[in-house]
Parts: C-alpha cells; sequence; structure tokens
C-alpha cells in the first residue's frame, strides 16, 4: 500500500509519471464525497493517488481519524466542480480540458475554486495548475466584480492568488486596459481595499512594470512558469 504524504514534483510538469503506475496498484479505493444537499457528488479514488499528492488526505486516511477505517472522506464545504478537475488532475497530470477551455462558461470562477481547494487539499501543483489557467484566462479577458469578490471570500490573506488579482487590476487600470470595473462597488471587499492601496503605492515607475501575466512565476508556488504556461491558440 502505498502511504507516502510526500509530494515529489519537478518544475517541469508537476507530476512524477513514473510513480503513476505504483499508485493505481493501490486495491484501497476511498470514496470521496463533496458539496451538501442535492449537490453531493461522489468520486471512487485510489487511496495512493490521495496520500501520495495531498497531505490532507493522508492525514485524514493513515492517522487516528474515522476515515482511516471507513475510507470515506466528506467534504461538504467545497465545490463538487472544482473536486471534479482535482480528481481528473490525479489520474492525468492535467486538468480537465473542456472545463478550463477558452471561452468556456464560469471558467475564472472554477479555476479560483480549483485553486481554494489546492490550498486546502495542501497541493501547491493543482493550484499551480489553477493559477496557470487563471494566467491565461486574463491574456485575453478581464476579471470582473463577482470574480474579485470570490477571490476573496475563498483566500486566505496573503495569498497568491489575491496578490495576482490585485497586480493585474492595478496594471490593468494604470495602461488603461481596464473595461471600467466599477472599483467603488468592490472597495467594500474586506481586505481588498487595503490591498489594492498598497499595491498602488508600489507603481512609483510604471516603465518598470511588466504586465503580471506575462511574468507568472511569483504566482506560482512549484511548477516552472515558461515550462507550464497555457497558451490559448484562439482568434
Amino acid at each position: 500500500m502505498v502511504t507516502n504524504a510526500k509530494e515529489e514534483v519537478s518544475k517541469d510538469s508537476g507530476i512524477d509519471d513514473s510513480k503513476r503506475i505504483l499508485f493505481l496498484q493501490d486495491t484501497v479505493i476511498v470514496t470521496v464525497r463533496v458539496g451538501s444537499g442535492e449537490e453531493v457528488k461522489s468520486w471512487a479514488i485510489h487511496k495512493g493517488l490521495l496520500t501520495h499528492h495531498s497531505p490532507f488526505f493522508a492525514a485524514a486516511l493513515n492517522g487516528s481519524f474515522k476515515e482511516s477505517t471507513s475510507n470515506v472522506v466528506e467534504l461538504i464545504e467545497d465545490s463538487p466542480e472544482a473536486f471534479e478537475l482535482f480528481a481528473y488532475w490525479l489520474y492525468t497530470g492535467d486538468l480537465a480540458p473542456s472545463d478550463l477551455a477558452p471561452g468556456a462558461k464560469g471558467l475564472p470562477r472554477i479555476a479560483c475554486l480549483a485553486w481554494a481547494l489546492g490550498d486546502k487539499l495542501q497541493c501547491p501543483v493543482f493550484q499551480d495548475r489553477a493559477m496557470l489557467q487563471l494566467l491565461a484566462y486574463h491574456k485575453r479577458e478581464w476579471f470582473m466584480e463577482d470574480t474579485i469578490r470570490l477571490i476573496y471570500n475563498i483566500s486566505p490573506q496573503g495569498s497568491k492568488l489575491r496578490s495576482f488579482v490585485v497586480d493585474v487590476i492595478c496594471y490593468d487600470r494604470l495602461v488603461d486596459r481596464s473595461p471600467g470595473i466599477a472599483i467603488d462597488g468592490i472597495m467594500a471587499v474586506e481586505d481588498f481595499n487595503r490591498d489594492l492601496l498598497d499595491r498602488l503605492v508600489k507603481f512609483d515607475r510604471m516603465e518598470d512594470e511588466e504586465d503580471p501575466c506575462d511574468e507568472g512565476s511569483p504566482y506560482l508556488r512549484v511548477l516552472d512558469f515558461e515550462k507550464n504556461k497555457v497558451e490559448w491558440d484562439i482568434e
């Protein structure tokens, strides 16, 4: 049985493909139930994959909690949509292309929820995959008020997700690339006004600033941006 809780990653891909077959040989299957009420969805996943990539699952399934004997984990506060991406990523090393394809409905929302799920599950590679999608998204679209509110509701203070959205808003407005986001409408969001003002103070010399979406690396935890960045090949 595979019980290693330490995720081995490379900056090239974040997944050690040579180990995946070993994890799939684990005969223990875990049921993961995500969401609440009528929104609950269930997945059957190899325990070895879960415990290798997520210290959260390793602690739940290998420790003294009831989940270690029942092999059932309930994530009632989390998004089934985001966990679907996580399950797909566990088995493929990538995110489900249909859910995050250019123009997909709700792309920034599902990518943000996936990032937050990765934070809870202590899975930085999965977080980086979600962030790479957000970086690609903002090359062609803008983050609107509902996305900004969501980010501040699901991410902790000082997180890379918050830093990213504040940086792109500052940059877009300073280079006049913003579609006219009503900043006044989101200044009431807790912590956002402070983060925005702090960041604006640092824009002392505009010529020294680069597009955050071209920079990328400051918002990733483990992956190499240049080797993993997402390019949308659309008109």
